[in-house]
This record gives C-alpha cells, structure tokens and sequence, in this order.
C-alpha cells in the first residue's frame, strides 16, 4: 500500500511539473504576443536617438559586421541600424528607457536572428543541437551582435579560436601534456556547432571524420598494427577511432600521445 501511495504521489508531483512549466511556456509567449502588439503602434526614431543613452553599444555597433547591412541612411520612418533587429523604439524612448520596456531583447527571443539566419534554425531542429530553440540559451550567449573584437563572419570572439566554446566546454580545454592538433583550427574542425543528424554535433559520424587529416602514407600499418585490413580484421572494423577503445582522449591527453587516457 504504502509503495501505491509512493508512486502515486510521484506521479502527482511530476504533473505539477509539467503543468507549471506549460504555464511558465504559455506566460512567456502571451508576454512576447503582447509586446508584438505593442510594437505595431511604435514607431522608429533613428539609430542617433539609440545614442544618446547607449552610446557604448552605438560605438561598437559601428565597427561591427552588422553594422555593413544596416540602413543608417534609409527613409525617415524605417528600421535602421538597432531598429532592424530591436524594433521600433518610440514606445521605449517615450517611457524613458528601461530594460526591456517596448523593446526586443534577441537574447530572450532568437526570431529576431533566425529572420535573416533562417539556415541556423533550420540547424537548431536536427536531431543533436544546441538548445537555443528550447529557450535553455541563445545566440548571444556565442555571438556578440554589436561587438567589434570578433571573427569576421561569425560574430564570435577573437580572443581565442576556440574561446566561444570553452565558456561551457572547460574539461576539453586543456592545457593538456599531448594536444590533439586539431583544436588548433578550432571545434568546427569536427563538430557542426550549431546542430548535425550526428551524436556529439559531429561533422560526420564514422571513422572519415578523423581520415580526413589522418592519411599517413603508412596506412593502414599505422604504429606495426592493421588499421583498415577488411571487414574481418582492422581496428576500424571495431567501431570509430575514438569510440573502439583507442583513441579516447580526442580533445587531448596528459598520459598518452596516441591520445588515450
């Protein structure tokens, strides 16, 4: 009896869960409904106006890879500049500012990205991604929309060709004694970032990906041992090079340079 009751009261409490986070979900879009409707009666004011209280932000915008498409010198009465990705600013200017008064944040909603990246969102629905589209982060959590210390392209920091990365990911940073080499072109080298059909966001899923630099002329005697051989024999007959008990250590290895723990 007291088992029934157990798993009774398990169950009750997991439908709580999920009944708050549909009301969580449902209030959050009711706000971003309401603030649509709102934007609908503002209307744009000029980047100069943004300026005048965010002057930081219009300093770096102007360096910045954005700033090449935005339309500084449109027809009074457009979206320019802030104003193509922010909204129009009347209502926010008239209230005197404030965080989030009549105004879009892109980090809370990445619509605003995906109207003119619509191949990232269609990246962000493949089987392993990101979670931008679960809302549990956003495209400027890697990317700095106003910055002018990023990559060309890519929005992302070049403080580091892997620094975006490394904010979340700090086990594969390293230092370690044997690196893999690759990490020095950056994560991309292997994975897709933003989302693939493949586990772990790889670029691809078998051993191809590692045989795209690995084509030593000594293949596949690689190190005395038969490495493709045939479906029969061969290492690679065994599973991946990092999932077949080899080369586990991909990102790096203190204790081994064939890149092993």
């Amino acid at each position: 009896m007291r088992i029934i009751i157990l798993l009774r009261n398990v169950m009750l409490a997991a439908v709580l869960v999920f009944l708050g986070g549909v009301g969580l979900s449902k209030s959050a879009n009711a706000s971003e409904v309401s603030l649509q409707e709102l934007l609908k009666k503002a209307k744009y004011v000029g980047t100069e106006t943004c300026a005048t209280c965010h002057d930081k932000e219009y300093k770096e915008f102007k360096l910045s890879t954005h700033a090449r498409i935005s339309n500084d010198k449109g027809t009074e009465g457009t979206a320019q500049g802030c104003e193509m990705c922010h909204g129009p600013g009347s209502i926010h200017v008239d209230a005197g500012g404030g965080k989030g008064i009549g105004i879009i944040n892109p980090k809370k909603n990445p619509d605003t990205c995906f109207s003119c990246h619509m191949d990232k969102k269609m990246e962000f629905r493949l089987p392993y991604h990101h979670p931008v589209l679960e809302g549990k982060m956003s495209c400027v959590d890697c990317h700095d929309a106003h910055g002018d210390n990023v990559r060309p392209g890519s929005a992302t920091s070049i403080e580091g060709v892997n620094g975006v990365c490394f904010k979340c990911h700090k086990e594969q940073q390293g230092p370690f004694v044997f690196e893999h080499a690759a990490l020095r072109d950056g994560c991309v080298s292997c994975h897709k970032v933003h989302g693939s059909i493949n586990d772990k966001m790889l670029n691809i899923r078998d051993a191809n990906l590692c045989l795209r630099c690995h084509i030593q002329t000594n293949f596949p005697t690689i190190g005395g041992g038969s490495h493709a051989g045939n479906a029969l024999s061969g290492r690679l007959s065994e599973g991946t090079c990092f999932s077949g008990g080899c080369h586990t250590a991909v990102h790096g290895s203190n204790f081994d340079a064939h890149l092993r723990y």
